[in-house]
């Protein structure tokens, strides 16, 4: 099996969508002799931050001299991405090889319980990766809340969440602490959890988690916290944290938007309580230098300013037009929406019609992507400052076309938009 063959056969299993449960993955795992079990893990879930405070994690991780396998979801540009050891994507030949071992497995599992997921046979490979290339450690990215997600295999040395908020309610829940609750159960007996900011009614259901499984707890605002933060427009932010183990004075985070100070602030408690003491100041210095943050207010034109973010609920978007006029100097600000059918949309254009100059309604190249029709009939009730344009392309050109020399274009609504909108800015450049 080469590498077009072995994509070929995980773009097949896309049409199986998400399957909630642990069975086919835990079966999967019993035949490789669990390999998600050879090496100590951490495992990160959240509504908003996993993605970009797993990034953080690893980068301190490897930095800190070991060797860190890291597994994320999904990707912007090709699968290698969602797994990688030390920053390095997977080689093409590596990825192949790794479906090649493990295809006896998933081909026994799919003949005695039914089809497997996209994510079923990555997170598998990613198990099987990490084992066989001896990682010192391995930060699993949760996909879809916790308590069903094919992760939670793993036996998580620190169990994190980053932030409760509404997402995926159709799934995880209606409310804060239903979400909490699911998210929640990657905290198991012989872990320790770091606790980001959550509302009062979520903590409740995670301390009781905590509780119920002799996990102690790791809290944003009493056991780490950053302070002295001041963002410095079109360079990144300047701040220091209270640690678990020490003080960290003058970093200076070359990313923008103020809630990465949260993320990066998560990623050093979550490394202090693995290792059990400080990071040593050298290699903060060299993480900082070496933390890329790809599609998170990510900066990739000039003249005018062109961001990317990957905005994809309320709470996102409430933090993206929040942190902006922030990290960025701008007269005026336009933006490129296109979003997924599952997501509170209406909420989502309130939000920016009511801090955009012109919002441009479009579609990505996702089957999930909403309709120009259907953000058109949600868009009428709410704002009066939008436009549609169906091709996406078209949509950032007639919006940098718009733009003044000092003004912003932000393309926003999903990790799909903003890969879509990576291609389409590189090819025309």
């Amino acid at each position: 099996m080469n590498f077009d063959e072995a994509i070929g056969y995980i773009e097949g299993a896309l049409k199986f969508g998400i399957n909630p449960g642990l069975e086919k993955i835990g079966a999967i795992c019993e035949r490789l002799d669990n390999p998600q079990l050879k090496y100590p893990t951490i495992q990160i879930t959240g509504t908003n931050g996993k993605t970009s405070t797993t990034w953080m994690t690893r980068t301190l991780l490897t930095t800190s001299g070991l060797r860190a396998g890291c597994y994320t979801s999904p990707h912007l540009h090709t699968y290698r991405e969602r797994i990688t050891i030390d920053g390095e994507l997977i080689t093409e030949e590596d990825f192949a090889r790794a479906l090649n071992d493990i295809m006896p497995a998933v081909e026994s599992v799919r003949a005695e319980y039914g089809e497997l997921t996209e994510f079923e046979i990555l997170t598998a490979m990613a198990f099987y990766h990490f084992a066989v290339s001896s990682v010192d450690v391995a930060v699993f990215e949760v996909g879809l809340g916790g308590r069903w997600d094919a992760t939670s295999m793993v036996q998580p040395r620190v169990a994190a969440i980053t932030s409760i908020a509404l997402d995926h309610t159709d799934r995880l829940g209606e409310t804060f602490e239903e979400i909490a609750w699911d998210k929640a159960h990657i905290i198991t007996r012989g872990s320790i959890a770091v606790i980001g900011e959550t509302p009062p009614g979520a903590f409740e259901k995670i301390r009781e988690r905590c509780e119920a499984h002799d996990v102690p707890m790791i809290l944003h605002g009493r056991d780490f916290s950053p302070h002295g933060i001041s963002i410095l427009k079109n360079e990144g932010s300047s701040f220091s944290i209270d640690g678990i183990f020490g003080t960290y004075d003058d970093i200076r985070l070359p990313v923008f938007g103020d809630y990465q100070v949260i993320n990066f602030t998560m990623a050093v408690a979550i490394v202090e309580t693995f290792t059990g003491h400080r990071i040593e100041d050298d290699t903060l210095r060299r993480s900082l230098a070496a933390v890329t943050c790809p599609g998170r207010f990510e900066l990739v034109s000039s003249n005018p300013a062109v961001v990317l973010d990957g905005a994809h609920n309320p709470d996102g978007m409430a933090m993206l037009v929040a942190g902006l006029p922030k990290a960025f100097d701008y007269d005026r600000l336009l933006v490129v929406l296109a979003v997924s059918n599952d997501k509170d949309i209406k909420q989502m254009i309130e939000t920016l019609g009511a801090n955009a100059a012109m919002l441009i309604l479009t579609q990505n190249t996702s089957y999930r992507s909403a309709s120009v029709n259907q953000l058109n009939d949600i868009a009428m009730r709410v704002t009066n400052s939008y436009s549609i344009e169906a091709d996406l392309e078209k949509a950032i050109n007639k919006a940098i076309s718009m733009a003044c020399a000092g003004d912003l274009v932000c393309i926003t609504g999903s990790l799909y938009t903003v890969a879509d909108a990576r291609k389409i800015l590189v090819n025309k450049r």
